[in-house]
């Protein structure tokens, strides 16, 4: 029963707010259309919409005018989780380490980015070092991005293209209907390939994986030399990627949550 405590009633309707938003997140909802589902005004709904999207709690898309989940959201739902999530993973990681030699990477999307979760630095000399646990990049950006970006549904991942258009110029010269390409080529494989453009002689595979609810939680990527990356040998790695992705026993992970 809540407590009546005073001021508590804005605590109330911002997380009713915030638990509408999460309802509708796929396909966004509109003020209007909030206000009805949790019973408030127009005027009041408006008001909270604006304080979290003040605060990066919530986005709105300026041309459906529906709101979305913002990215402090995810990043407090990443936090939540990351540590479960990066020790369960570590075996794989270090499997594909000891099989390789390679740079592994592990990646988890906070909103309209990736973040890198853990890096396992490869052993040859040139070391593609592109990013260090903690980065982030926007969604299509490298391997492991690229993975997680053609894993989402495809409103979702055009939405996320368009805001992320300003930020692809920093990384490479693209366009929405290029990423798109190498969206559909990521998801007829189950495999992204990073053929360099975002680092010069850098060169990476990614695959997006996770429970059968939310099989994109995560992406592993494997990086390497472009020298080193010949077709035989990207089979090679894809064949262990795939495989050892496959492995991950997920219903074990949900019972550590």
């Amino acid at each position: 029963m809540k407590q009546n405590i005073a001021g508590s009633q804005s605590v109330y309707r911002a997380i009713a707010v915030l638990r509408g938003v999460a309802a509708n997140n796929e396909n966004g909802i509109t003020a209007k259309n909030l206000a009805g589902d949790i019973g408030l005004t127009i005027q009041t709904t408006h008001r909270i919409l604006q304080v979290l999207v003040d605060e990066g709690m919530l986005t709105v898309d300026p041309f459906s005018k529906t709101y979305h989940l913002g990215l402090e959201i995810y990043q407090m739902g990443s936090a939540a989780h990351v540590f479960t999530l990066t020790d369960f993973l570590e075996g794989t990681l270090q499997k594909l380490f000891e099989k390789t030699s390679e740079t592994i990477f592990l990646f988890i999307r906070s909103g309209t980015d990736s973040i890198c979760l853990r890096r396992l630095d490869g052993k040859y000399p040139i070391r593609a070092l592109t990013l260090t646990s903690g980065s982030r990049r926007p969604l299509g950006v490298g391997a492991g991005g690229l993975a997680l970006l053609a894993s989402l549904p495809s409103s979702l991942r055009d939405r996320i293209i368009k805001c992320n258009l300003a930020k692809y110029p920093y990384y490479f010269q693209t366009s929405f209907e290029e990423i798109q390409q190498d969206v559909l080529a990521t998801k007829s494989k189950g495999l992204s390939f990073n053929d360099g453009r975002v680092k010069d002689g850098v060169r990476g595979i990614g695959m997006a994986t996770g429970p059968n609810d939310n099989p994109g939680l995560c992406a592993i990527s494997i990086a390497t030399s472009d020298n080193r990356m010949a077709i035989d040998y990207r089979n090679l790695l894809e064949t262990l990627l795939r495989d050892e992705l496959n492995q991950i026993e997920w219903d074990l992970f949900s019972t550590r949550n």
